[in-house]
């Protein structure tokens, strides 16, 4: 059975925030459109290809402030990020 550590628990937040920001993107991009201010703003977060990334980031800074550094760099180091390069290309 899966121990609810505190990690554990904000990664599941952040990822279902992070699929609702997915699912706000026409929002987002609707402000863009609409707003004087804060264009670029609205538009980069309406962008699809911004939103896990984004996300994954807060995760990684949530990751430094409950663990150190050693933890958080030996975690980014067993993962493959050879499929979101590609994408990301």
């Amino acid at each position: 059975m899966l121990q609810a550590t505190a990690i554990n628990l904000i990664g599941s937040v952040l990822f279902a925030l992070a699929v609702i920001h997915t699912f706000s993107t026409k929002f987002f991009e609707h402000l863009a459109h609409h707003s004087k201010h804060h264009r670029r703003f609205w538009h980069l977060l309406g962008e699809v290809e911004i939103v896990f990334g984004l996300w994954a980031m807060i995760l990684v800074v949530f990751m430094f402030a409950l663990h150190d550094k050693n933890f958080t760099l030996t975690y980014l180091d067993t993962l493959d990020f050879t499929e979101p390069l590609f994408v990301f290309v």
